[in-house]
């Protein structure tokens, strides 16, 4: 049943033919009950068809093989289900990989931050022969190419950034385009003539009047706080090149919600990694699939939080993506016939078919 629902929202933002759409919402509801991207595993799911499980499995085969998903719709979808808040989107860039073999995958994903996560937009998965697994200022030029497609950059309040994503070029672009940015440096980077840490420990915390100072060959802001963790970095160091002190680094925290989502979409949820395809393009649609799936679970997840009294203490202490997806799962399983359950079965299923999740909430 999930996956018949799943087609109206899926054939207003994607323009494909009916069977390919079919087998993307089965995927997706096959995903969300099996918590794995496993085919084998996703090809025993009862989708009310009198066929047999190597049947759906060459189904599933063919579609990763030969359909033409259209990334930036997939992007566009779950973007109109995220409510823009007045000042616009807080993105974070940032990559995942894992070992496959002697392979190693590597994604690039651009998303959206939620509350203490994220959801992706878009994403691409880098060539083999990207050195280190970096990702280079062509790639992430190529990747905010796409991302401005559907997502102006007037909405767009700020860009957070890793450590690795510098350079004078990329952020050259990024003014250019007018987005703001917010990035992380290494403690040895240079603003002006000192060294970043050197400089944040000269500056003290009583900071004076924020001033541009030359970074990376341009002006930008620059921000350090004490880390009060014990690890290797003693401070957090970040330049900007529209924010700057307190403002500046508040932001930059909101991008370790990347790092939950990564963990959600792997081990902690759909465990994206058990997957055995190593074409990019495979891949990437693989990535459509699960962030579909992540993006219903997160959102009802936030929809049964806003109503609390439909939830337990318990449950209340679960994270939104679990705790949606778990009800979800709940609802949807065989042998539900309690009319209670039912009714909740329909108001889910109302939900699912709004065109934004306004109970998913931005802060």
């Amino acid at each position: 049943m999930l996956n018949l629902k799943l087609l109206q929202p899926l054939a207003e933002s994607l323009q494909c033919n009916l069977a390919r759409l079919k087998c993307l919402s089965l995927l997706v509801s096959a995903v969300m009950q099996h918590r794995t991207v496993n085919l084998t595993i996703l090809a025993t799911t009862n989708d009310g068809k009198a066929c047999s499980n190597e049947s759906r499995y060459r189904r599933f085969q063919d579609f990763f093989l030969n359909f033409a998903l259209c990334l930036p719709s997939v992007g566009r979808f779950i973007l109109q289900r995220i409510p823009k808040p007045n000042q616009g989107y807080v993105l974070a860039m940032d990559r995942t990989n894992w070992e496959f073999g002697r392979k190693t995958i590597n994604f690039l994903a651009v998303s959206i931050i939620v509350g203490k996560v994220s959801i992706p937009i878009i994403w691409t998965v880098l060539p083999k022969k990207t050195k280190g697994g970096n990702s280079n200022t062509k790639q992430r030029i190529s990747l905010m190419k796409k991302l401005l497609r559907i997502l102006p950059a007037s909405d767009i309040h700020a860009l957070t950034l890793d450590r690795e994503f510098v350079g004078k070029q990329w952020l050259s672009y990024l003014d250019e385009h007018d987005i703001a940015y917010i990035v992380r440096l290494k403690k040895n980077a240079y603003v002006g003539w000192r060294h970043a840490i050197e400089y944040a420990q000269k500056r003290g915390p009583k900071a004076a009047k924020p001033k541009r100072e030359k970074i990376f060959g341009l002006q930008l802001f620059f921000a350090s706080k004490k880390m009060q963790t014990g690890g290797r970095a003693t401070h957090l160091l970040v330049a900007s090149n529209r924010f700057s002190g307190k403002e500046a680094l508040k932001l930059y925290r909101m991008r370790w919600g990347i790092e939950r989502l990564f963990g959600h979409l792997k081990k902690n949820g759909f465990d994206l990694e058990a997957t055995h395809m190593s074409d990019p393009r495979k891949l990437e649609k693989l990535f459509a699939v699960v962030t579909i799936a992540y993006t219903v679970s997160f959102g009802w997840g936030c929809h049964l939080r806003a109503e609390r009294h439909r939830i337990s203490a318990k449950s209340n202490r679960k994270s939104l993506f679990r705790l949606g997806l778990e009800d979800i799962l709940r609802l949807i399983s065989p042998g539900k016939t309690v009319q209670r359950v039912q009714d909740e079965l329909r108001l889910f299923l109302r939900w699912l078919n709004l065109s934004q999740f306004n109970s998913i909430f931005l802060v």
